[in-house]
């Protein structure tokens, strides 16, 4: 199976070749049409994604914040996964100094590492265009998802407690998180996924 991903029109997308060259999976930007679906899935996920309101989707989305807010601008990104013309995941991302990954999930029929890891490298891209080097993420330790970060080469850096939707600040879970970063250089990045390297 061949996996070549390229940038077009802003959006990227990873094609798996088929017989007859199809399309069969995209990596896309979400729009608001798929405000639903996303929201649906993390719903079903909840325990292994925690909550975040569809308000914060659709500013992911808009990037625009809605509300009193000390800024309006959203820096965070949400893309979606598309296998033969239907969503099958979808990835939340922060572009801080560092960038976060929020959310990413893929439903329970459609997992494959290769759509997971599709999904980080459209947005490890973007924040390398965006000149960041470092991503980080956390995972509950008891989530079997610990198997895919270290899979698609990221190392723990340590753990923390869990934290609540309603105060995002303090530590108020006993649910350990592992933490999980990953550090890129741009030419390194790109010219490895040129020659296939770290693509399932």
């Amino acid at each position: 199976m061949l996996v070549e991903s390229q940038n077009l029109d802003g959006k990227w997308y990873d094609k798996r070749t088929q017989e007859g060259g199809k399309v069969v999976m995209i990596i896309r930007l979400a729009t608001l049409k798929d405000l639903k679906y996303i929201d649906h899935l993390s719903k079903i996920e909840s325990r292994a994604l925690g909550f975040i309101p569809n308000t914060a989707y659709e500013a992911a989305i808009t990037g625009e914040k809605l509300g009193k807010r000390w800024s309006n601008v959203c820096n965070d990104k949400i893309w979606v996964c598309e296998e033969n013309g239907e969503l099958v995941g979808f990835l939340l991302m922060s572009f801080g100094k560092w960038v976060k990954v929020n959310q990413i999930a893929i439903q329970e029929d459609a997992r494959l590492i290769e759509r997971g890891n599709a999904l980080l490298n459209a947005g490890i891209s973007h924040g390398l265009d965006l000149g960041r080097q470092d991503f980080v993420c956390g995972c509950a330790d008891d989530l079997p998802s610990n198997m895919f970060w270290t899979g698609v080469g990221w190392k723990m850096l340590g753990e923390r407690k869990g934290i609540s939707h309603k105060n995002t600040w303090v530590e108020s879970s006993k649910r350990k998180v592992n933490i999980y970063h990953k550090q890129l250089n741009s030419l390194f990045f790109k010219d490895s996924a040129e020659q296939g390297e770290g693509e399932n």
